[in-house]
């Protein structure tokens, strides 16, 4: 029990580390010893434990996807409270809300990922996988939060397709880092954006 509580705090200590510096330097500019070195562990213990640069990488990303609590409190926590929203519009909102604070996290790592990738096939393959792993949770989630509620013709892939291009790293870094929103500009945009693209005009129109 203490040996894997010691190993947790170990590689906790490494992925902070590491986003810091990939955050700071970009993926070619750091290096595995200047990561050891500011997490105060030994470059062999990241090797080990986390496969070397690219799993530090890989880490760090997943890190913040899961959020500061870890990936069942937070992730649940905010699903749960968003599927007892009572219509389909403040389920919506509620979503977009949850994932701009989740996209404030993984966007400049995501930003890391895109740039590796120029060089790193690794990085190719880790988007890639991180694409499809979010078109599958994102197409999920509006079957259930719009189930009924959505415009004639837009099925739920659609609506999946949809919110996952809008509310993607991408397009949040566009926007927050180069056009210099804030936010929750960002975030009023979004949502106002995927209420008159996905919702039927009948939809509780009361919650406007």
């Amino acid at each position: 029990m203490v040996r894997t509580e010691q190993m947790h705090n170990t590689r906790r200590r490494a992925i902070d580390a590491a986003r810091r510096l990939f955050l700071e330097r970009g993926y070619a500019g750091t290096t595995i010893a200047a990561v050891a070195e500011e997490a105060e562990i030994s470059p062999e213990t990241i090797y080990s434990s986390l496969k070397g640069k690219s799993g530090l990488l890989e880490g760090v990303i997943e890190a913040a996807i899961m959020g500061p609590e870890g990936a069942v409190s937070e992730q649940q926590r905010w699903l749960e409270s968003v599927a007892r929203l009572p219509s389909p519009r403040q389920r919506l909102r509620g979503w977009v809300d949850a994932s701009c604070h989740t996209l404030a996290r993984t966007s400049p790592i995501h930003a890391v990922i895109r740039a590796a990738a120029d060089r790193e096939p690794f990085a190719v393959a880790l988007r890639e996988r991180l694409l499809q792993r979010r078109l599958a949770q994102v197409t999920a989630l509006a079957a259930d939060f719009l189930h009924g509620a959505l415009r004639p013709g837009i099925s739920g892939e659609d609506a999946g397709h949809r919110y996952a291009a809008l509310l993607s790293p991408e397009m949040y870094h566009l926007c927050t880092a180069d056009l210099g929103w804030t936010p929750q500009r960002f975030q009023t945009w979004a949502t106002q954006l995927l209420e008159t693209d996905l919702l039927d005009e009948s939809t509780d129109a009361e919650q406007r």
